[in-house]
């Protein structure tokens, strides 16, 4: 069971914000990381309560090297 995405900073929405927008699901992992998900591709997650201001540009950039890449059904 995943906790609710609640509470996150505004960084943190506008990136969930994107991945779902670009049919992502996102959850949060009992551990409180943020977990997104997509049907072929595989799971990315990063902390939500990043102290590192880059955390969140990092998890965009790891989300938009995921849509490049051919889907794992297709291997």
């Amino acid at each position: 069971m995943s906790k609710p995405l609640t509470g996150l900073r505004e960084g943190l929405r506008r990136l969930v914000a994107f991945a779902e927008s670009e049919g992502w699901t996102v959850s949060r992992t009992l551990g409180g990381h943020i977990r997104f998900t997509k049907v072929g591709r595989g799971s990315i997650f990063t902390s939500s309560t990043a102290g590192d201001h880059r955390s969140g540009l990092n998890a965009l950039a790891r989300l938009r090297r995921a849509e490049r890449q051919p889907t794992q059904e297709a291997l």
